[in-house]
């Protein structure tokens, strides 16, 4: 390893390791416990995290903070820092079949999860259980709907992008503050029918209703409140600064004795620091990957299939691999249905049903081009394997080593602060399996003709790195944003457009990996072992615990 590689490696691991701790130490004046575990009344463990200030004062005042379906208590991370530093107890978790905890999803039961966390701060002797706070994003605001309406511990709601079913008669004779927070591109919600929900809570005519002010008084323990976000969509509910802001300043006013342990404001900070880290982590990663694949060397076995392609340039290719991506979608996705129909985590077997339909078309012209090259297709699966033989342990560690960096990276910046990369050991860990071995499929079938094939057309221009990865990702791309389009035309709704937030960047990710490593290996493998480890986690985590006959009938309910 050269010297300046070497330094880079340095200052990328630095950035890294700073940022790493930057980002679980800010704010300083709050205190964070992670991985704590409750159970319901019906025995299901629940997992949860407590933010708080670092003081001894007793009587505190506590806010539960529920999250919506297919994320977990990561996403809600930003509102429970911003509330620590405020001075109140702040508890993130995971409803069942998400995040870590155990069970199946049933959102008639999610009630019980809160319960369960409610108990929980009945538990400590320095909680003030007479005055609760509660933030419900998208599905967690209906428990939270429920709870609140029967119990007046609680003296404020917040709920974020959700549905509001307490009116003026829920409310006689109780204190009880209510925001509801609404982005305006919010592709589960619409404005009219919040401010119908508004109406009813203040027993006033719909048309009478205006967002952004406030009606009532924190005084008098009435005050209501419908907030319209120009710049948000309903993924980013989690995130938007200025929800978390507002939702944090909503607490404050319906308590406000409490005393803040830090007046700032660290939304924007923790940003910041995570596109530090992020630049540091992925810069070592790939540094790393020149040495570490030198481990292995270049494939010996690279000129052993030919493959013809009468007359056909890269052009031609990737237009072929465009054309029959949509051409052969549906056979693809139906092939794939009953993988996420009747098997659980449902988001993972809906993206992967999608992502089949390019996958099977890929792999007809794939078998094609090998029919029409007298090539055996099975020997062309075969070829990876063939290439790391006499050095199958070097490339089963260096494969294991850089998908074990990469993961590290993720899931101590991304994984803890926003979005959850551990599945639940309760259920979804035996699952695992079955889904890493479909989407190493996957992969195997996209290096075959992307790298084998496409990225071969390239190697000899200047750039070539860059020309692939972006042909590659323009094809992978295109299909994903129309295939997701139909599926949202098809519901009568743009919900499931949020798929292209994880699709985007995962792409890019995946796609960068696989071209570099291919041009420094000759060999698909390495790559698709360390792509498909990340994406397993990522997705699994991600996705609540219930089949896709049963995300269905939530939709269609």
């Amino acid at each position: 390893m050269d010297n300046k590689r070497t330094y880079f490696i340095i200052l990328f691991l630095s950035m890294f390791l700073v940022g790493t701790l930057l980002i679980f130490t800010t704010p300083s004046s709050i205190k964070v416990r992670y991985g704590l575990t409750t159970e319901t009344k019906d025995g299901v463990t629940i997992s949860f995290n407590v933010f708080e200030p670092d003081n001894a004062n007793k009587n505190k005042k506590a806010i539960i903070i529920a999250h919506g379906i297919f994320v977990n208590k990561e996403m809600m991370k930003g509102y429970a820092i911003e509330l620590a530093a405020a001075g109140f107890v702040a508890i993130p978790f995971d409803f069942r079949g998400h995040g870590q905890s155990s069970g199946e999803l049933n959102v008639n039961l999610l009630i019980n999860d809160v319960k369960a966390i409610k108990a929980y701060l009945a538990s400590r002797d320095d909680i003030d259980m007479d005055n609760l706070g509660y933030i419900g994003l998208s599905m967690g605001g209906s428990p939270g709907n429920k709870i609140v309406k029967d119990d007046k511990d609680f003296k404020c709601f917040i709920g974020v992008g959700t549905r509001l079913s307490i009116d003026d008669k829920d409310c006689i004779n109780r204190t009880l503050n209510i925001l509801i927070i609404l982005a305006k591109y919010d592709q589960a919600l619409d404005l009219k029918g919040r401010k119908r929900e508004i109406a009813d809570r203040l027993d006033i005519d719909e048309g009478d209703v205006q967002v952004n002010k406030l009606y009532g008084s924190f005084e008098n323990g009435d005050a209501t409140k419908l907030y319209l976000d120009d710049n948000s969509d309903h993924f980013t509910t989690a995130y938007d600064q200025d929800f978390i802001r507002e939702a944090r300043d909503w607490v404050i006013n319906t308590f406000p004795r409490v005393v803040p342990v830090d007046q700032n404001f660290f939304a924007n900070y923790r940003a910041l620091i995570l596109i530090f880290q992020l630049i540091g982590g992925l810069g070592c990663f790939f540094l790393a990957l020149d040495p570490l694949s030198n481990l292995i060397g270049k494939s010996k076995e690279r000129g052993s299939i030919e493959f013809k392609f009468e007359n056909q340039n890269k052009r031609d290719l990737s237009i072929k691999a465009i054309i029959y991506s949509f051409s052969l979608a549906i056979p693809g996705m139906v092939l794939m249905a009953p993988f996420f129909i009747f098997l659980p985590l449902s988001t993972f077997g809906f993206a992967l049903t999608i992502l089949y339909g390019q996958v099977f078309g890929i792999f007809i012209l794939f078998w094609r081009i090998c029919k029409n090259s007298n090539v055996s297709l099975i020997e062309t699966f075969k070829n990876p394997l063939k290439d790391i033989k006499g050095n199958t342990i070097n490339t089963i560690l260096v494969a294991g080593g850089l998908a074990t960096i990469l993961y590290v990276i993720l899931f101590w910046s991304l994984g803890l602060n926003y979005l959850g990369m551990f599945p639940s050991i309760y259920n979804k860990l035996i699952w695992i399996p079955i889904y890493f071995l479909v989407v190493f499929l996957m992969y195997i079938i996209h290096g075959l003709f992307f790298h084998e094939i496409l990225q071969k057309q390239f190697m000899k221009e200047q750039l070539s790195l860059l020309k692939t990865s972006l042909v590659i990702f323009g094809i992978q791309i295109l299909y994903l944003v129309v295939m997701v389009l139909l599926v949202c035309l098809l519901l009568g709704g743009f919900y499931f457009i949020q798929l292209l937030y994880f699709g985007v960047p995962i792409f890019l990710l995946s796609i960068s990996i696989s071209t570099l490593l291919y041009k420094k290996t000759g060999n698909i493998l390495i790559a698709a072992i360390i792509n498909t480890l990340f994406v397993t986690f990522l997705f699994s985590t991600l996705s609540p615990f219930m089949t896709g006959l049963d995300m269905i009938m939530i939709f269609t309910d």
